[in-house]
């Protein structure tokens, strides 16, 4: 997944950061808890191959699911091996998602490559956001697309919308409703592909789109690495937002402006440049956060608890609300207002997390 030159700046900040919040923790033995019917595995290599009564949640680095569930799969992580029988809906999201598995609902995955293989089937409908996105199974019902490249290769059962920089249907599609495609670059329809429905070329605009899309679920998997890294600082700052949510958008607001006033009048002078300079490469990378306790807060409420131990539990937790605030983020006029007040009442709650982190090392 490519990332917008503020996202880079904030990662490599991130790594230069990091060992002064000192907050990075070696990565954690994989560990699997059972809360009621829902199994909940972490780590940096977490499997699941047993069957599952209710939800399968897994977050980490490789991921891999051979088992049955009787509800749904979530899984957040670097990759992400996903077979068996999934009898609720799937939501995964990672560098690369692979799904081998029978879905009996729907399917929302998003990745660097998001790869929907022969031997799969999705029941109901797919949403799919990628790099790259192949599909080369069955989905029983519609399908959403949105990727740099797309490449449909299988039997779907209702619409088809792509909107993408390329797209190949292959000789083995069978669309048995409409196809709806906005491509900036080549349109590829094998002669021997099947479309039942009519074929609608859009004219690609400068509205946001699939690209937009993209950038935005990049910020999505640009935060999950950050989790990763430093789950606890994150965590923390979730704590603050919390505990003390008109301080954090007050301070959010106020201290904003006045770190920006700041790392001006140090800019204009020789000997206050290199601070002002790393002030800004500061606040870029807290900046970068800014979202993350909100959405972390969000998929707290929307897991009620059921949560894993220590750093995956804020990783899940920030992947489910960061899909929500993805979805809310489109709406016209109310998306723009609850961004506006996530960011601010989630950088507040950054700020107060960093100066409790300083205090702590001060002390």
């Amino acid at each position: 997944m490519f990332l917008s030159r503020g996202r880079s700046s904030a990662l490599v900040a991130s790594l230069i950061l990091l060992p002064a919040l000192g907050c990075v923790r070696p990565k954690p033995e994989n560990q699997v808890m059972r809360l009621g019917d829902d199994v909940l595995a972490s780590g940096s290599t977490p499997s699941l191959r047993d069957s599952i009564p209710g939800d399968a949640i897994l977050a980490g680095g490789d991921i891999t699911f051979t088992g049955s569930t009787g509800g749904d799969y979530v899984g957040a992580g670097g990759k992400q091996d996903i077979k068996g029988r999934v009898h609720g809906s799937m939501r995964a999201a990672g560098g690369h998602v692979g799904v081998n598995a029978s879905v009996d609902r729907n399917a929302t995955i998003g990745g660097g490559d998001v790869i929907v293989d022969s031997s799969a089937v999705i029941g109901r409908n797919a949403y799919l956001i990628g790099g790259t996105v192949k599909v080369t199974g069955a989905v029983r019902g519609g399908l959403l697309a949105t990727g740099g490249h797309v490449e449909l290769n299988g039997p779907i059962g209702g619409d088809v919308e792509v909107a993408s920089g390329s797209l190949r249907i292959g000789p083995h599609a069978r669309i048995s409703g409409n196809l709806t495609h906005r491509v900036s670059g080549d349109v590829e329809i094998d002669p021997a592909a099947q479309i039942t429905g009519k074929v609608t070329a859009l004219a690609v605009s400068k509205r946001p789109g699939a690209f937009w899309v993209l950038w935005t679920f990049g910020g999505l998997l640009a935060g999950v690495v950050i989790v990763l890294l430093i789950p606890r600082f994150i965590a923390e700052a979730t704590d603050e937002l919390q505990i003390h949510p008109v301080k954090s958008i007050l301070i959010g607001i106020f201290g904003s402006i006045a770190i920006g006033i700041a790392i001006f009048i140090a800019a204009v002078t020789v000997i206050g440049l290199p601070l002002a300079l790393f002030a800004m490469v500061l606040v870029i990378f807290l900046g970068s956060m800014s979202a993350m306790p909100a959405a972390v807060w969000i998929g707290e409420k929307i897991l009620h608890g059921r949560t894993l131990l220590g750093r995956q539990s804020t990783l899940v937790n920030f992947f489910l609300g960061g899909l929500v605030l993805m979805i809310v983020k489109v709406i016209p006029v109310v998306g723009p207002l609850v961004m506006f007040i996530a960011t601010c009442i989630g950088f507040g709650a950054v700020l107060l997390a960093a100066w409790s982190v300083h205090n702590r090392q001060v002390a």
